[in-house]
This record gives C-alpha cells, structure tokens and sequence, in this order.
C-alpha cells in the first residue's frame, strides 16, 4: 500500500510516481532473498493473475458476513446487497483496483484514491459499496463547499411559525450518524477551511464537533470516509494538498481500463453476442 501511493497527491506526474515505485520494488528484489520474490510481485499486484491459480490470490470472498477479493476482506454492513451488479468488479483492472482498496481498507484510516478523469475512481467506491452491504454517501466538493454544507445549519422549520428555525443535520454529519460510508469527490478543490474542519474526523480522534449544537459526535465503526481526487496537473483550479493533510490517509493509485477490460465487461453484459465479435468492435 506504501508503495502503490508513493507520490500520490504531490503534483507528480504519473509516470515519474510510477518509476519510484518501480525503483523501490527493485530495490527490496535486490536485498531480498529469491523465494520472497514472488511475495513481493503479489503484494505489488494484488487481485491480479499472476499467482491466482497457486495462492488464490484474486478469487471473490462473499460468506460469513464478510465480503472481499483474497486475501482482502471486510466486514458486510447492514444494506441489502442488489441481485445484480451494473459494475463489472470482475473486470482484470477493475479486479486489482478493488484488491487495493481492500488492501487500504484493512487500517481504519481514511481513503485517498487518486488517478486520471475517467478511471472510475467514484464507480469503484460505489460498487464496492453495494457489493459489500454499506449505504455510500457522495458528497461533491468544490471551492465554494463550506462546512456548514458538511455538518449542517440551522433553518428556517417547515410548517413552523415565522422566524422558527430548526436545525438540519448536513450531509457528512447525517452520514457519520448512520455508520454510513462517505465518499468526498474532488477532494483537492475544496477550500482550506474545509480540509481544516475535517482534521479530527480523519485522524485518531475520530470524531466531530458541532460548535452550534455544542456536540462532539464520535465516528462509529462502520463510518468509513474515502476521498478521490483528479491529479493536480490537471488542472481546473486543482491545488497540492499539504503533506501533513496528506498523511491521514491511506493512497490508493487507480489504474485505467485495457482493451481487455473492455472485452470483459462487453460480454459480461451481453452474453449473446459472440466473443470474436465483441473484440473486434473493441479494437475498432
């Protein structure tokens, strides 16, 4: 997991975060001892082929309440697990990308995932969500997001008498109540008194404190928080986020689809149409 988010979140290109990892895994070959080899490619690569057939490394766990791709599992949440999935989880990059992020999900730290518009970091979360039991709350950040968007405000109260107000949980707050999951989407665009607020809900206290109920609420243990992000070269208003901020969370890299990918997912929704057929509308 260290490796896979090396230079996540800096500002580094892609390719250049890739080859430190790279280099750091030719590093622990070289002062390793042969056997230990292939432990090193599997804990690089998890949910991939590689070892699938010797270790089953990469088979799908779903009994006893928990739920996971090996050896990564979590405990199933309350919500009722959907018959049928839109989400192709078994997908061979869509299959690793999930293994990381059991991976991560392994400490109780929050989530940073981070790759290319596109990739399906948002989708991912989501899948893995239903999959696994857990309600998933999105919450989209920008530049204008302010707390009170997140925790909640007083308002005025529906069917109440003039300058009544009420107040109304906000998202995250209604979220951590519920032991729900949190997914904070474009996390490098929201302002710093936002990332400030959300200290102490994502380090070791745990927990939230609303200074206009004067409250603290304790995250409970079910309560998950993932963030995802579009690289900082990017563009469009996009910032570094400060290391100290950075290392809350557990980074997870989010690979982009293949050819193969696409064929996998083609065929899984339609069964019926031939499999030479479908390669070659991918290719073209």
């Amino acid at each position: 997991t260290l490796l896979d988010g090396l230079g996540l979140g800096l500002g580094l290109p892609e390719e250049t975060a890739r080859g430190l990892a790279e280099q750091c895994k030719k590093f622990l070959r070289d002062e390793l001892p042969p056997e230990a080899h292939a432990a090193i490619e599997a804990a690089a690569n998890p949910g991939g082929d590689h070892l699938a057939a010797a270790t089953g490394d990469g088979a799908f766990i779903d009994r006893d309440g928990i739920f996971g791709i090996a050896p990564f599992a979590i405990p199933r949440g309350p919500a009722t697990t959907p018959k049928t999935m839109s989400f192709e989880l078994s997908a061979p990059s869509t299959r690793r990308n999930a293994a990381r992020l059991l991976r991560a999900m392994q400490l109780p730290k929050p989530i940073l995932l981070e790759g290319s518009p596109g990739v399906g970091k948002t989708s991912l979360v989501s899948a893995l969500a239903k999959a696994a039991g857990h309600n998933l709350v999105r919450i989209n950040l920008s530049e204008q997001t302010d707390m009170m968007d997140l925790l909640g405000a007083d308002l005025p109260a529906d069917g109440g008498a003039a300058g009544e107000f009420r107040w109304a949980d906000g998202a995250f707050l209604a979220a951590l109540k519920n032991g729900d999951w949190v997914l904070l989407d474009e996390l490098n665009l929201a302002p710093q008194p936002v990332l400030e607020g959300l200290n102490a809900a994502l380090d070791h206290r745990a927990e939230v404190f609303v200074p206009e109920l004067g409250e603290t609420f304790r995250c409970p243990p079910t309560f998950r928080v993932f963030a995802a992000q579009n690289p900082v070269q990017e563009g469009g208003g996009r910032k570094g986020l400060p290391k100290s901020f950075l290392n809350r969370f557990t980074r997870v890299h989010v690979e982009p689809m293949e050819r193969s990918d696409l064929v996998h997912i083609t065929a899984a929704l339609y069964p019926t149409v031939p499999r030479l057929v479908i390669e070659r509308m991918v290719h073209f």
